[in-house]
């Protein structure tokens, strides 16, 4: 998912943004009870009940896997082993060769989407307008600048990318830059046996975030016009929904009957219907809401609060918000262990990844990101995307 700012790319729309990493530091560096904050610096106020997290140790517990974090601002990435939260090797994306000397890399990259399927890694590559692809299977702990990576040229400021349910291609945000008309946005589709770019669709507007039915016949993509459906099949827009005010992150039930986008000018979810493609119902969450995740069952939605400090928990039989989990340090980016014990939440200004345990909202742990050992040495390395998954990263 894209960042809201970066601090090697900072594009229009962060000028919005009303937080600021100095005041988020100084909560995350308290030792006592972490409150959501409002975007004024004031405590929220919420009509539901609030789970207050306390930052604990560095290491935190959890099911075998890995965990693969896009840093745009560190241009790179940070694979963890998510049985203890131990940092295992933070390596280099998308850093081309310097022309003339092989030896030496341009270290430019913004990797702010990351994606996964199998043991294949898709990052996109905002400032050089490019997606690495990486097996993570072949990462070497003694080797930070990825070997076996390949570079995918693509439309302007690819900002996010997601995988088709069967794994056979990748559709990337080409967000454009924030220029005016007319638009440069679209959306590339690369072929995954072929690393190849098969297809490019222009848009009229800005894609940002790309939600799959189960079936792959469809697709979700947000953009400041509201949420355009898609049929993969003949790559035309079908509808557009509008009213969804500024829509960004998006995710589709596993049945494919409903679809949930995050209304960030109004602290809102929408849900839809896809049968109808009407909303059927608004579930008031916390300010800005960004990234969003859904349990493998359907029952539970996280929504990732950045100007709350917050997550938001959502049941989606009632559509009510049954907890808030206070989180400070402007959490954009969300995930969920594949087996749905914890929720991973990436914290854009403070450089903190939290753990979460989804049976009780409770504090597992918390990390910085890269090799920082002081409460803020991850600022600046903005944790925008996080993929989770079972097969442990080499040298864990």
């Amino acid at each position: 998912m894209a960042p809201r700012e970066s601090s090697s790319s900072r594009p229009a729309w962060a000028s919005r943004r009303v937080i600021t990493a100095g005041a988020a530091a100084v909560v995350l560096a308290a030792a006592g009870t972490a409150t959501a904050l409002t975007a004024s610096g004031h405590p929220a106020t919420h009509n539901h009940p609030v789970t207050k997290a306390r930052l604990a140790s560095s290491s935190c517990g959890g099911p075998a896997g890995a965990a693969y974090i896009a840093l745009p601002g560190y241009q790179a990435f940070d694979a963890v082993n998510t049985v203890n939260c131990d940092l295992v090797q933070q390596y280099n994306v998308g850093d081309r060769t310097v022309p003339g000397n092989s030896n030496d890399f341009n270290y430019d990259s913004t990797d702010e989407g990351v994606a996964m399927h199998g043991s294949t890694l898709y990052f996109a590559d905002t400032g050089n307008d490019t997606v690495a692809v990486i097996d993570s299977a072949t990462l070497n702990v003694d080797n930070y600048s990825n070997p076996a990576e390949t570079l995918i040229h693509v439309g302007f400021d690819p900002e996010n990318l997601a995988v088709t349910p069967d794994g056979s291609q990748v559709w990337v945000a080409d967000t454009g830059p924030q220029t005016g008309l007319p638009s440069l946005g679209g959306i590339d589709v690369i072929s995954a046996s072929t690393l190849k770019v098969t297809a490019r669709m222009h848009l009229p507007t800005d894609p940002r975030d790309i939600a799959f039915s189960p079936s792959g016949a469809t697709a979700y993509v947000t953009a400041s016009d509201g949420l355009l459906v898609i049929n993969t099949a003949t790559r035309k827009v079908v509808t557009v929904i509008r009213g969804l005010g500024d829509p960004e992150g998006v995710t589709v039930s596993p049945d494919g009957s409903t679809v949930y986008v995050t209304n960030t000018v109004r602290g809102l979810v929408d849900v839809i219907s896809s049968a109808t493609d009407t909303v059927t119902r608004t579930i008031q969450v916390g300010q800005m809401p960004w990234q969003l995740v859904l349990a493998s069952n359907g029952r539970t939605l996280y929504v990732a609060d950045g100007d709350s400090d917050a997550i938001s928990v959502i049941s989606t039989a009632s559509g009510k918000v049954t907890a808030t989990i206070s989180d400070a340090g402007d959490p954009v980016s969300v995930a969920l262990t594949p087996d749905g014990s914890q929720l991973w939440v990436g914290g854009l200004t403070s450089g903190i990844v939290t753990v979460f345990d989804t049976a009780t909202d409770g504090l597992v742990g918390s990390f910085n990101v890269g090799y920082g050992q002081t409460p803020n040495s991850g600022d600046g390395e903005e944790p925008t995307g996080i993929v989770l998954t079972t097969t442990p990263t080499p040298g864990s």
